[in-house]
């Protein structure tokens, strides 16, 4: 009878502080034998099996556990335990019997691997927005069947704005370009081959361009290539001109006049903007609709040229058979040069093509037909009205390895032109222009490529 009565208050107190932690150990299997406390009196908790035994810490929920009651000591025999005191301090008791009584209880870690929640009310870092940044090294050498040439290499960046997510951000490149161009062909541009004294070259000039694409990847009919891209740019050169111009006046009027070597140094210089419009198209191929205007300030060297020899010594022709005398010519040496100063004069032109290009991300060509006419601003212009019939295609040579930004083209520019020249006269011609180029897409970086 006084162990069912001992039982039945220690297994109340027991359920209570089983409820407020759920990490308790659990009451012994068979209460202690009735009869006078020990000397020290320890809580029941004391005597709970090693914390070894209890359920692994991985099972708890990631929350601090709360204080858990502390276990009343055995009462006296035959008598009823004591209820605890409403309003009387609770001392949080740790798990385990190495923790001192009192001692505070730390929150359990989750498991290795297991996520873990932020706390409430905690800021939550919000997802990277940046864009790449890319370098461009655009490069091309370019040659004329008329005999002209140029190569050019350049710099310049690629970067963006609008989040990554955006499927309408727009992407802009800067790009400033040094060309070298001679009349001569490619064995002058080299060094292969002199120049020749009557051309306007070597020319150098630079190009500052800038483009901006909007991109938009997304529907069935998305290509490879931005829908937009808008150029705006200009070019500034230098050009060394030598030619013969008017001498001192002699005394006497009756004698021809006098030409003395001159060299003029100008400075070309050109603005212009451009529009390029890549339709959904089919499957495979896209449409594409391109538009240019550009104004230019132009120096043209003069077409006049003037010959004059000067003696220099005898040259022996042969010695006479009969009287063994040697038989001497007057040798002259005769030189050409350009007559009369270039001309400045400016220039609008207008430039529409339209084409195909591949529209998946390996894209292999892109070709179009159009043409470029060219309207003279003032007087000193050598041609009146220049019309340029064009067809250009672009081809891919190499690939660039994986992970650049690069590839090789080749572009082919068959045209035919019809030049009205100021003096009345129409020149018609054919040329083939070939160019190497290196860039990162089928579309150039620059308002004058397109």
């Amino acid at each position: 009878m006084t162990r069912s009565l001992l039982l039945l208050p220690t297994a109340a107190l027991l359920s209570l502080a089983s409820t407020a932690l759920a990490q308790s150990p659990p009451p012994p299997s068979d209460p202690a034998p009735p009869g006078p406390p020990p000397a020290a009196t320890a809580p029941p908790a004391a005597t709970a099996p090693p914390a070894a035994t209890a359920p692994p810490a991985a099972t708890a929920p990631d929350v601090p556990i709360a204080p858990a009651l502390p276990a009343a000591p055995p009462p006296d025999p035959g008598a009823a335990a004591a209820p605890a005191q409403p309003g009387r301090a609770i001392m949080p008791v740790a798990p385990g019997p190495a923790s001192a009584p009192g001692a505070p209880i730390a929150p359990i870690s989750p498991a290795a691997g297991a996520p873990i929640s932020p706390a409430a009310g905690a800021p939550i870092a919000p997802a990277a927005t940046g864009r790449e940044i890319v370098y461009l090294v655009p490069a091309g050498v370019t040659g004329v069947s008329d005999g002209a040439a140029a190569t050019r290499v350049g710099f310049g960046v690629l970067a963006g704005f609008g989040e990554v997510t955006d499927p309408t951000a727009w992407d802009v490149s800067a790009v400033i370009e040094a060309e070298m161009a001679t009349e001569n062909g490619l064995g002058a541009l080299i060094g292969l081959s002199g120049a020749d004294g009557t051309a306007q070259s070597p020319v150098g000039s630079l190009r500052l361009s800038a483009s901006f694409a909007r991109l938009d990847f997304e529907g069935e009919g998305s290509s490879a290539h931005p829908p937009l891209i808008l150029y705006v740019g200009g070019k500034v050169g230098r050009t060394r001109f030598s030619y013969l111009g008017p001498g001192p006046e002699r005394r006497d009027e009756s004698l021809p006049p006098t030409f003395v070597p001159r060299e003029l140094v100008a400075v070309p210089w050109s603005v212009g903007a451009a529009a390029v419009y890549v339709g959904e198209g089919g499957k495979k191929l896209a449409p594409t609709l391109e538009g240019q205007i550009a104004f230019d300030s132009r120096w043209t060297a003069s077409t006049d040229t003037l010959e004059w020899c000067e003696p220099i010594g005898d040259v022996v022709r042969g010695v006479d058979p009969v009287t063994q005398a040697t038989d001497y010519a007057p040798a002259n040496r005769c030189r050409r040069e350009v007559l009369g100063a270039p001309v400045q004069s400016q220039e609008l032109t207008i430039t529409a093509h339209a084409g195909l290009v591949d529209k998946v991300a390996d894209a292999t060509f892109r070709a179009a037909i159009g043409a470029r006419v060219a309207v003279a601003l003032n007087d000193e212009a050598p041609a009146d009205v220049g019309v340029n019939l064009r067809a250009p295609v672009y081809v891919t040579l190499a690939r660039a390895p994986e992970g650049t930004k690069y590839r090789g083209l080749i572009r082919l520019v068959p045209a035919l032109s019809v030049i009205r020249r100021s003096t009345g006269e129409t020149d018609i011609g054919g040329m083939l222009e070939i160019s190497f180029l290196g860039q990162r897409a089928m579309f150039a970086d620059n308002y004058t490529e397109l």
